[in-house]
């Protein structure tokens, strides 16, 4: 059964000559909510493997691919369709060779506090260097690549188009702003910190390369960088993807009445 078989035929005319035609009204909508779903007793939760379709699941569930369309419905990370289902090892791979195909720079910004403690400049902040999709080169390797994003939180450049090895503690010159900036380190993207973690699995945004000015003018860690744990990109998307593995479905004694349900509220 397609799942907007379902729904109930509208008459629309298209070129507004008075010619009508019957199609499918897509626009229905009803919450999951409003088919019993709130009773506990409806649902139950299911681990995907392997990234197994959702037909798939469907049978292993229902004994019958039909209701491959309850899972996207009572699933709020389903809601976008395909593009939330959990990937298989190998879609996950080529997911990073597509994605994540590209270098991350780390740069060394410096933090000055005033005496009450609170910042009073960030110094080499990406914030107004660069210009997206700008050539960068690297000073002493003489690397290039396209830039296609600044994040700001990390002062990070990524960096696609790769030619050659960016270097540490190299300049990094942007070809139509001039701009520059030292590189901290070089990193393959899906290798490089997505964010930090503390002990408690709390999440921290910012360079591990930051250093706050002293007293003297010099510079040390910032004590808050100091002990934490990087969470790569590669990480993160494993985790996400992981978590998407456990979704919610109907449970197979109930599946049915859900069905028949949802049908009657979509053509009401």
């Amino acid at each position: 059964m397609a799942f907007f078989r379902q729904f109930p035929k509208t008459e629309f005319d298209y070129l507004g000559n008075g010619v009508i035609t019957r199609i499918t009204d897509i626009f229905r909508f009803v919450k999951a909510d409003n088919i019993f779903l709130d009773d506990m007793s409806t649902y139950q939760y299911f681990q995907i493997v392997n990234g197994d379709r959702p037909d798939i699941v469907s049978v292993s569930l229902y004994g019958t691919p039909e209701y491959y369309w309850t899972f996207f419905i009572i699933n709020e990370h389903l809601k976008t369709g395909l593009a939330g289902w959990p990937m298989g090892p190998t879609e996950l791979e080529d997911y990073f060779d597509l994605e994540y195909d590209g270098i991350v720079i780390d740069t060394e910004p410096v933090v000055v506090r005033g005496s009450d403690g609170q910042v009073t400049e960030y110094r080499n902040s990406l914030a107004s260097r660069f210009d997206i999709g700008e050539t960068l080169t690297g000073s002493v390797s003489g690397a290039s690549g396209i830039l296609k994003e600044k994040k700001l939180e990390m002062s990070q450049l990524i960096i696609r188009n790769v030619s050659g090895n960016f270097r540490p503690l190299e300049f990094i010159t942007g070809s139509e702003t001039q701009d520059v900036v030292t590189s901290a380190q070089v990193y393959d993207w899906r290798n490089a910190p997505h964010h930090y973690e503390d002990a408690n699995g709390n999440e921290a945004y910012a360079s591990r390369f930051i250093n706050e000015s002293d007293s003297d003018g010099g510079v040390r860690p910032e004590a808050s960088m100091i002990n934490l744990k990087a969470v790569s990109y590669m990480d993160y998307e494993t985790e996400l993807n992981d978590e998407r593995s456990r979704i919610r479905v109907v449970r197979p004694n109930m599946i049915a009445r859900f069905a028949d349900r949802y049908r009657e509220l979509i053509n009401a």
